[in-house]
């Protein structure tokens, strides 16, 4: 299983509520790879929250470790995101026993990436960090990490996703051996 960590934002398109969020299109890629993912993050227990929870089941992207904070509403329309600190991190990734692999989207908190290093050490699962190029780093302690790979940090380039969705998608899906079918 894949994990995807980051934020879930909503937006309005007629009277459809769709998500605009990296973390959602990356997970949805993977989905369609025939991968099985779990999405971490937090929405609002609101109506935007509810729809957007129907969007990852229709896309087959689990959201077992999606948090519901009732204390806000679900990010719409580029708003405030609703960032999960590490506390919440803990949390959510407590309810996943096993993965071979976390993506990291946008960290702003060296708290949240070394919250995340742990988890994989623990499972023995790479990581891979992606953030938008020229935007602030989060700081990978690689000397930290214990078991497997070391941490992978990859820049998305401004535009069109496509690319970088594909190489996060080659670089997190398990090599498998060929089945004799293959």
């Amino acid at each position: 299983m894949i994990v995807v960590v980051g934020t879930l934002s909503a937006r309005l398109e007629g009277q459809q509520v769709r998500s605009d969020s990296f973390s959602v299109t990356v997970a949805g890629a993977l989905a369609a790879a025939g991968e099985a993912v779990e999405l971490v993050s937090k929405v609002g227990a609101d109506d935007a929250g509810e729809a957007l929870i129907a969007q990852l089941a229709a896309s087959r992207i689990g959201h077992v470790a999606l948090i519901r904070d009732a204390a806000r509403a679900t990010t719409r329309d580029g708003g405030a995101a609703l960032d999960m600190d590490a506390a919440d991190l803990q949390l959510a990734l407590r309810y996943l026993t096993q993965f071979d692999a976390v993506l990291l989207v946008d960290p702003e908190d060296d708290v949240v990436v070394a919250t995340v290093l742990d988890a994989c050490n623990y499972a023995g699962a790479r990581l891979v960090v992606t953030r938008p190029v020229g935007s602030v780093r989060a700081e990978v302690p690689v000397g930290e990490y214990r078991q497997g790979p070391p941490p992978l940090e990859v820049e998305r380039p401004a535009g069109d996703p496509a690319a970088t969705v594909a190489l996060l998608v080659a670089l997190l899906v398990p090599d498998r051996e060929p089945s004799a079918a293959d």
